[in-house]
């Protein structure tokens, strides 16, 4: 039966066959990126996650950051534990929550605005190029701020009822996603700078938020129960937050980047279109609730203003790391941002929608599309490019470790300044000898009797006594590695001119042999077996 052009218009008006499109779409995208980049090497904090999950899951010798909250590993685990391959934990664990997000935000700008910018948002979020890139690498940003998002949507469905099965569920999505992120308290942050702008000091006597704050501390308990047994102490991730952390950085304008920056316009997140409209939105709102600000103070129903939860939402994230975490901020970081950047692009989107549907709907969904396919083509291209262009990256590290993994005990210990990746990969205890003095790392070969050692420039932190850069006038760039006597030197065409590692080389009464890399062919690392006399 033949499919009518009235029943095609019926069904692309359909909400949910909006947003299942939408989420279909977002998927098949990922999957792509997902399939060209499943032999690429993880980076560190991705080498962290798994080095955790392997250990919990298959007993490889590893020490657990208490910085991290634990569900994301845990899970991991889990999956590894159940014969799940890299890929199908990428899946699983990263793209499936990445689809989540995407759909936690149609739902929050509906709660919010509307439908209407709801699925311009999400659709907005849906490519934008670090959610992209990000979609293909460990990390549990994507599981923390779908959490978040969530409590934020039943946050402001018990603004609206005052029904405290609302306030259960808040509590409960808030302490999930701080289980995945420490960040994630971020948003319990601003719900108190919300309830005091709206219930003033009354907020005191409401129990709804009395019953967020019990659940949150009740579904707290076993992380504190975990962080004690583990560390000794029910916060021993704190410190990583506070005392002098952050001493000697500068303040974290980057962050403003990710909104935009003329200088830097390639983070932002919106780019140059969708910021402009998300200025015009985010000025009318202010604009508004500035010039009612005389009724909002006696009328409490004025201040039940979703424009003022967003606002609360995007300062309270932006200072945050501006101003305590400091100097370089990361875009993965600052993930939460984006819904609520683009609920005011998406505000603007509709005026504009609804003064072209004056006059022509056509012309206003002609409109709307132009404005998206601005947006998302230097999304996506940039997207594009960076994820190929950092498939390679670190690959000798993966590829050593590999190696070694092969040739070697499982008892054998591995000395690199790489932790994270080297113990995911070669699934051996490893030893970090990052700065350490020469003298404490020949105390290490006495004691520990290490098996292999990894040396590279693609890790910082190395000693001088093992890796040394320089750079002459001429452009040619000198890698050295004075432990093992060797040279490399490359021209200012990227071209190697002289290659000088040293296959075997003896230090006291050990003997360190080349096993990587192979023939003449450099990647930035080497790694020698020891063997002792």
């Amino acid at each position: 039966m033949a499919f009518s052009f009235s029943e095609f218009n019926s069904l692309i008006k359909n909400k949910k066959f909006q947003i299942i499109f939408l989420g279909l779409v977002a998927l098949i995208v990922r999957i792509y990126y997902l399939t060209i980049t499943s032999g690429q090497t993880m980076w560190w904090d991705e080498a962290e996650y798994m080095s955790a999950a392997k250990h919990w899951a298959l007993s490889v010798p590893y020490d657990i950051n208490p910085q991290r909250p634990p569900l994301f590993q845990l899970l991991a685990s889990f999956l590894l534990r159940i014969g799940f391959e890299e890929i199908a934990l990428k899946f699983l664990l990263v793209v499936v929550p990445s689809i989540a997000l995407v759909i936690a935000v149609y739902y929050l700008g509906k709660e919010l605005h509307g439908h209407k910018i709801g699925i311009f948002s999400a659709t907005a979020t849906a490519f934008v190029w670090s959610l992209l890139f990000w979609s293909v690498r460990f990390q549990p940003d994507f599981l923390s701020v779908f959490f978040q998002l969530l409590a934020c949507i039943f946050f402001w469905k018990l603004i609206k009822t005052e029904n405290s099965k609302y306030a259960i569920y808040t509590g409960i999505f808030v302490a999930v996603g701080f289980y995945f992120k420490i960040s994630a308290l971020l948003i319990p942050l601003s719900f108190i700078i919300f309830a005091i702008y709206y219930d003033g000091w009354k907020l005191i006597k409401k129990k709804n938020y009395w019953i967020i704050l019990g659940v949150f501390a009740i579904c707290m308990g076993p992380f504190m129960i975990w962080q004690a047994i583990n560390f000794g102490n029910p916060l021993a991730f704190a410190p990583s937050y506070s005392g002098s952390f952050n001493e000697g950085r500068s303040l974290g304008w980057m962050t403003l980047n990710f909104f935009y920056s003329f200088k830097n316009p390639q983070y932002s997140f919106p780019k140059l279109i969708m910021f402009i409209l998300f200025l015009f939105g985010i000025g009318a709102a202010l604009g508004r609730n500035l010039l009612s600000i005389d009724l909002a103070i006696k009328n409490k129903k004025l201040r039940k203003d979703p424009s003022v939860f967003s606002i609360i939402i995007l300062l309270v994230v932006a200072s945050f790391y501006i101003f305590y975490i400091k100097g370089t901020i990361e875009d993965r970081w600052v993930f939460l941002l984006i819904p609520f950047i683009f609920f005011f692009a998406a505000s603007s989107i509709s005026l504009i929608y609804k003064y072209f549907e004056r006059h022509s709907k056509i012309i206003a969904v002609i409109v709307v599309c132009g404005i998206f396919i601005a947006f998302l083509v230097p999304q996506i291209n940039h997207a594009n490019a960076l994820i190929k262009n950092k498939i390679d990256s670190y690959a000798p590290v993966k590829e050593s470790s590999i190696l070694i993994k092969q040739n070697s005990d499982p008892s054998d210990k591995i000395l690199s300044v790489s932790y994270t990746q080297t113990t995911a990969y070669a699934e051996r205890e490893v030893i970090t000898y990052s700065d350490l003095p020469i003298e404490n790392f020949t105390n290490i070969l006495l004691n520990e009797k290490p098996k292999f050692v990894i040396a590279s420039i693609l890790e910082p932190h190395h000693p001088t006594w093992m890796v040394k850069q320089v750079q002459n006038e001429q452009g040619f760039y000198g890698i050295f590695f004075p432990y093992f006597n060797s040279t490399i030197v490359v021209s200012p065409q990227n071209q190697i001119v002289e290659f000088d590692i040293k296959k075997q080389v003896v230090h006291e009464d050990a003997v360190f042999t080349l096993i990587y890399p192979f023939g003449d062919g450099f990647g930035g690392l080497v790694a020698y077996r020891i063997d002792y006399t």
